[in-house]
């Protein structure tokens, strides 16, 4: 065996390693309770969701946490979004619009929506939702439940993911695999390092003392991947941070066809390798073409050997997701060609200087 193919061979069960621990060590959200204490702000910026608003508003105000207030701020929408947060804020005065803002210079659209939400929030907590998640009624109990137990300024949770379309299923689980395969997720709360870190935008709850004090949306806002920026920031500070999977209780349909997945992952693919690009491209060559040198210096019993890895690779990671394994298991070879063109994209947007996200110019 040679050098490269030893390599190869050690990196995939480095991997398989990281996969089984974020499979068994409590990675998930716990069905935690805790008391009506504190107001919780739920935040919400929304660009043409009109097909996703109601439904969250309601699951939203008919959660097991009571003590809440529910903003949502409508980022220049062009369908009926405005219209149908007004519906709901006329039967729950608990609910209110915030209409919207120009976009300032040198701001991304979401980073500002998620500042003039936190400007105008009163609560002791601070819940940044998307508007396209749909959350079990125990999800705000529960989270403010782990948050307090373990003294965190922010916890953020990846949804489990609902993959309708083909398109879907040969994209969203890529990001999963990268993610649970490569950082132990223990590790986030359990180390001061800020290289071992992972946000989700679509789940974060923050401790609002800390929130105000660093105002942290305005401090990353020109960063795309704005979630990872700040849970880095806040272990830099020597404050606790943790990113949980769900157990179910938030889950979200992200994207809806190929296309929408290629051009919203192709935006902050690089930030799961430390924004490097290098690195971005050295894992995909190793992880689409190891099997070549496998073959060539091991034969057809070394690469049976790295296929049986691949393949519960691909299962660890898609139980610790609560993603569909026989579906990733059958794709995996047409996921990592979808993987192969979000870095295409990715470069080609990093050498244009921009990328397109809701109509929007994402970058220079």
């Amino acid at each position: 065996m040679d050098i490269i193919t030893g390599f190869i061979f050690g990196f995939l069960l480095i991997r398989l390693i990281i996969s089984v621990v974020n499979l068994i060590l409590r990675t998930r959200l716990p069905e935690l309770q805790t008391g009506q204490e504190g107001l919780v702000s739920v935040l919400i910026p929304a660009r043409n969701e009109a097909q996703n608003i109601d439904r969250l508003l309601q699951q939203t105000a008919n959660n097991a946490y009571r003590n809440i207030e529910i903003l949502v701020y409508d980022d220049d929408s062009d369908d009926n979004t405005a219209g149908i947060v007004q519906q709901n804020a006329a039967k729950d005065n608990r609910i209110k619009l915030i209409k919207t803002q120009k976009l300032p210079e040198y701001w991304l659209g979401k980073n500002h929506a998620c500042y003039q939400l936190a400007g105008q929030a009163q609560g002791n907590y601070l819940l940044f939702l998307d508007a396209d998640v749909s959350i079990s009624s125990e999800l705000i109990i529960n989270s403010l439940a782990y948050l307090k137990k373990h003294r965190l300024s922010l916890l953020s949770i990846f949804p489990q993911q609902q993959m309708k379309s083909f398109g879907e299923r040969i994209t969203i689980p890529v990001m999963n695999w990268i993610l649970t395969s490569l950082l132990p997720l223990p590790l986030i709360k359990s180390t001061k390092q800020s290289s071992l870190a992972a946000a989700n935008g679509q789940f974060m709850l923050f401790e609002a003392e800390n929130y105000h004090k660093n105002q942290w949306h305005k401090r990353f806002k020109k960063q795309a991947v704005e979630d990872i920026n700040i849970m880095r920031a806040i272990k830099k500070q020597n404050n606790k941070g943790h990113t949980l999977l769900s157990n179910g209780q938030i889950k979200c349909r992200m994207y809806t066809n190929f296309q929408e997945a290629l051009n919203g992952f192709s935006k902050n693919t690089h930030e799961f390798f430390g924004k490097s690009y290098v690195l971005m491209g050295l894992f995909a060559l190793i992880t689409t073409f190891g099997f070549i040198p496998v073959y060539f210096y091991s034969g057809i019993a070394g690469l049976g050997l790295y296929f049986l890895g691949a393949v519960l690779l691909r299962l660890f990671t898609s139980l610790a997701s609560r993603q569909n394994a026989i579906y990733n298991i059958l794709l995996a070879p047409l996921q990592q060609l979808a993987f192969l063109f979000i870095i295409y994209r990715s470069v080609l947007n990093k050498a244009r200087g921009y990328g397109v996200w809701k109509g929007r110019r994402i970058g220079n």
